[in-house]
């Protein structure tokens, strides 16, 4: 969208945007000084090795055992690269190999996602996941591949400036007390691409309703009670019309 002008003509002072949040009640919004969510990569990775009958791994290059060193390799990157200072996420989401219980088969593919806040971060863990890829399945006789490594979404970061002029508006909505400073999250958002742009502010509102319960987002248990969309409604708006007030 931004590549295609959709913040060309005419173009916004600001960006305002807001997510439902699995950790808050109905009613309370809380919100990030600064980094708010984390940047995305996603990566695809096949190992080939051998196909053999499961009677006789001597005849294969497993790539299921080279696929398991490789996972559990990749974790060093949070672990050993990164600061412990430094947020860092490294998950691998899918594992596919194989079609028999007594086949080795000849290759598997595996897809994950990598967070960070810092796109030398970003940089420093594609290195390393392409390194060790290369060790764990040179080591094994097979062969690797990076299919994909993708930069899906950069870190949204909220604007120091309108952070501070917005976080007032929203108690005026909902009261002091239901407007909290959160810390900033691993999960990431295309909003970024925005406020990249022009100033932004993200936050978030608070879904779960007084004696529920709920999962976490992404999950099968997850529950956002419709209380929350008036609550919604009105803090976006006012945060609209306050600022417009506050900048004629």
């Amino acid at each position: 969208m931004v590549k295609e002008g959709a913040l060309a003509d005419p173009r916004p002072q600001v960006i305002f945007g807001l997510h439902a949040f699995a950790e808050m009640g109905v009613g309370d919004i809380g919100y990030s000084e600064g980094p708010a969510l984390s940047a995305a990569d996603t990566w695809e990775v096949k190992i080939v090795g051998r196909q053999s009958h499961g009677a006789r791994p001597e005849l294969s290059i497993d790539p299921i055992v080279a696929a398991a060193q490789f996972i559990e390799a990749l974790q060093t990157i949070r672990s050993r690269t990164f600061s412990g200072h430094e947020p860092g996420v490294v998950t691998i989401g899918t594992v596919h190999g194989g079609q028999r219980h007594n086949i080795i088969p000849a290759d598997v593919t595996l897809t994950g996602t990598i967070r960070t806040f810092r796109p030398e971060m970003s940089s420093l863990a594609e290195a390393r996941l392409r390194a060790i890829l290369k060790g764990v399945t040179e080591a094994a006789g097979a062969t690797g591949e990076v299919v994909r490594y993708e930069r899906f979404a950069p870190a949204t970061i909220n604007d120091e400036t309108l952070t501070r002029e917005s976080a007032p508006a929203l108690e005026r909505v909902v009261g002091k007390e239901h407007v909290k400073r959160i810390p900033p999250s691993m999960a990431s958002e295309d909003f970024s691409f925005f406020a990249n742009e022009v100033p932004g502010f993200y936050y978030r509102l608070g879904q779960v309703k007084p004696g529920t319960t709920t999962g976490d987002h992404h999950t099968p248990t997850f529950r956002a009670d419709d209380s929350s969309i008036p609550v919604g409604i009105r803090a976006m708006s006012f945060l609209v019309a306050d600022y417009l007030d506050r900048h004629k």
